[in-house]
């Protein structure tokens, strides 16, 4: 993903939230909703004297404890509603295996056969999340047996 902080719609992430009421209290909530909003930016240009200060109204902040958190699962809703988009590949035999692997905003797709990634890039951009194409790979891993010590990224 391509910054991945910075694309997060605050009015879907909240939709997202209210999903999950049954588990976050409201004063949570209006917490999450504080921290998202009246949010201003500043910038500087070359370490002039030349500042703007800007109102932002997407992306969540960065360097503090629940921005990750966020992400974490605003990603996860937007792998859902992928997998409904392009149809889930797995079938009964592989349904233990997972789909993806994330970590933070680096996400690896798993399967037996090719996923249309094209597919999957284009599900992400309903939520405005960006594939970073300079770090997209794709690899193949046989079925024999001692061939996977073969691979390298």
């Amino acid at each position: 993903m391509s910054a991945a902080f910075d694309t997060i719609n605050r009015n879907k992430i909240l939709t997202i939230l209210l999903i999950l009421e049954d588990i976050l209290e409201e004063e949570e909530l209006r917490l999450v909703r504080f921290l998202l909003s009246n949010t201003t930016l500043e910038t500087r240009m070359n370490k002039a004297d030349i500042q703007a200060l800007f109102n932002s109204n997407i992306g969540t902040p960065q360097g503090d404890g629940l921005s990750p958190v966020l992400f974490s699962i605003y990603l996860e809703h937007a792998l859902r509603k992928t997998w409904t988009v392009i149809g889930d590949p797995t079938t009964k035999l592989e349904e233990l295996i997972p789909r993806e692997i994330a970590y933070a905003n680096d996400v690896d797709f798993i399967g037996s056969q090719y996923i249309d990634i094209d597919a999957v890039e284009n599900a992400l951009k309903e939520f405005d999340l960006i594939v970073n194409v300079n770090k997209t790979e794709l690899t193949s891993i046989s079925k024999e047996v001692t061939e996977w010590r073969k691979q390298r990224k």
